[in-house]
């Protein structure tokens, strides 16, 4: 029978956590509805042994894909083109999911058929505890359409990678990639929501989201290291909005724009605060490139940005604009 649901397992050497990852997934229970993708993304060290120990255990769950390193988007790219379930979802192979809930999740799949499913989550931090996050009951149990949705909650969504679960032909029959290597899930996040109609919200707690892991991406060095990486993102997201803006339901085009501003946003930011690479000279550069960019493909939100205030009263980006004076230097708390 046809797979319901295809998880995506991108991994760059996670031997150390591995099999907690597919441990949790790998159930003979609901095998026949499953497809696990582990993509190995280049890996130095022990992932592909373990994983394809793994594969040789489940042949008829999982399948290990071995490609060189790209970044974690080709790796979740790589799985969008192979996937053949009805629904598809990452799980990050340092994450992992609550078995019982999987279990649950299964069979909610087998009973509904919508665009976007959202799955509650939570936190677990190597430091100890955890903290649940739970979408609100009166939101749960029923087919939304995703515009009613965005309209009635002023067009603010709540929809990160963990909560996430795609119709897999929404991804496919709209050639949805992401872009190749750090930051990608932001455009994972958002890209795909131009083509959602209809949404489905569950209080299962179905992700566990490994918080605390020396290198992750989201810490203050995982930005700085890799600002590149978040500008080619912002600028493909750009890019992406540019073509299918005009094509989308109003209320999913402003909300679209709320969140792209924010990523534009912090893309100036990283370039100008003293935090990141405000007192690089190369930063300078890459800041310049960046806003002629903006200023040629999308003069809306460059006009925007203009507006864009810290301490609620300077308009850092405007002064930079056209004073060439970065402000953000002056204190590292502005």
């Amino acid at each position: 029978m046809a797979k319901l649901l295809t998880i995506a397992v991108p991994a760059y050497n996670m031997e150390t956590y591995l099999g907690r990852c597919l441990d949790s997934i790998l159930l003979d229970e609901i095998k026949e509805y499953l497809e696990v993708l582990l993509v190995n993304d280049g890996s130095k060290d022990n992932t592909l042994a373990i994983a394809q120990n793994y594969e040789q255990k489940y042949p008829d769950i999982l399948k290990v894909i071995d490609k060189p390193n790209g970044g974690w988007g080709t790796a979740i790219n790589k799985a969008i083109e192979l996937a053949s379930g009805k629904y598809f979802k990452i799980l990050d192979s340092d994450d992992w999911f609550d078995s019982n809930a999987l279990v649950g999740f299964i069979g909610l799949l087998d009973t509904i058929d919508v665009d976007l499913v959202a799955t509650s989550f939570s936190y677990e931090y190597t430091s100890g505890g955890n903290k649940n996050d739970i979408y609100p009951i009166e939101l749960c149990n029923r087919v939304i359409q995703f515009d009613d949705y965005l309209r009635q909650n002023n067009h603010d969504k709540y929809l990160p990678m963990a909560t996430i679960t795609f119709r897999t032909k929404l991804l496919q029959n709209n050639h949805i990639t992401v872009a190749d290597k750090y930051y990608a899930d932001i455009d994972y996040n958002l890209t795909p929501l131009f083509f959602v109609k209809t949404i489905f919200f569950s209080q299962i707690n179905l992700y566990k989201y490994w918080i605390g892991r020396e290198g992750q991406s989201t810490s203050l060095e995982g930005y700085s290291s890799h600002i590149d990486d978040f500008l080619k993102m912002s600028q493909k997201i750009v890019l992406f909005y540019k073509e299918y803006n005009s094509s989308c339901n109003n209320d999913i085009k402003i909300a679209i724009e709320k969140d792209l501003l924010n990523i534009l946003k912090f893309s100036y930011y990283l370039l100008l605060s003293p935090q990141f690479a405000g007192k690089k000279q190369s930063s300078v550069n890459k800041c310049r490139n960046f806003d002629s960019f903006l200023r040629k493909e999308v003069p809306f939100f460059y006009q925007r940005l203009n507006q864009v205030k810290v301490k609620k009263i300077i308009p850092y980006i405007l002064i930079w604009r056209k004073l060439g004076f970065n402000i953000l230097n002056l204190r590292l708390w502005i």
